[in-house]
């Protein structure tokens, strides 16, 4: 009887424990189901469009986008500082990227409730890259917890000449140097910061 009422407690205590392992406001990967997947391929969506479901708890006043350079191991912001204004009392919402490569053309999706708003930004010949330069792209692959204020890399990007290319986990945008020490040509990164302040 202790055993069974051990084992009771145990499992009591696992799922109290995996309960507080979830967020309560987090972006991850979209889940696409069967018929949305179909619309996607349709559309071209599933080459270089990037999908992410975001939940929130209804109090976010805005969203805001942003892409930097690696710059003497520092981001230096290239695009963003704008934002969507949220609707209040939104929780649940997703954001589509669609890019090659973020020197240039690229485009932000967002849809909350009913609201839906599509932006691009760049040109296709703003990359201009010599021969031989390759690019390798990472992307946010696992549940993130949203704090707002704090902003969340979705993808880093790598191009350069050099024949071998070690590509990190996005977290290692807030370790600039890591990347710097690696001596790649151009490095970019793409964020998103959810916040309770309106747009001023």
């Amino acid at each position: 009887m202790k055993k069974i009422l051990a084992l009771f407690a145990l499992l009591a205590l696992l799922a109290g424990c995996s309960a507080e392992a979830a967020p309560a406001m987090y972006i991850e990967p979209a889940k696409l189901n069967e018929e949305e997947e179909a619309v996607a391929k349709l559309l071209g969506a599933d080459t270089d469009q990037h999908l992410f479901d975001v939940v929130l708890d209804g109090t976010a006043k805005t969203v805001r986008v942003s892409t930097y350079a690696l710059e003497d191991g520092k981001w230096e912001l290239v695009t963003g500082g704008g934002g969507m204004t949220l609707k209040e009392g939104e929780k649940k919402g997703r954001m589509a990227f669609g890019f090659e490569d973020l020197r240039g053309e690229y485009r932000e999706a967002v849809q909350f409730g009913k609201d839906f708003t599509a932006v691009k930004y760049g040109s296709p010949e703003e990359t201009g890259d010599p021969e031989g330069m390759g690019r390798t792209t990472s992307f946010l692959s696992n549940r993130t917890e949203i704090v707002y204020g704090r902003e969340i890399p979705l993808a880093i990007q790598i191009n350069t000449t050099k024949n071998e290319v070690i590509s990190y986990f996005t977290d290692y945008f807030f370790q600039p140097e890591e990347y710097e020490k690696l001596g790649y040509e151009h490095v970019y990164a793409l964020t998103v910061t959810f916040s309770q302040e309106p747009l001023s």
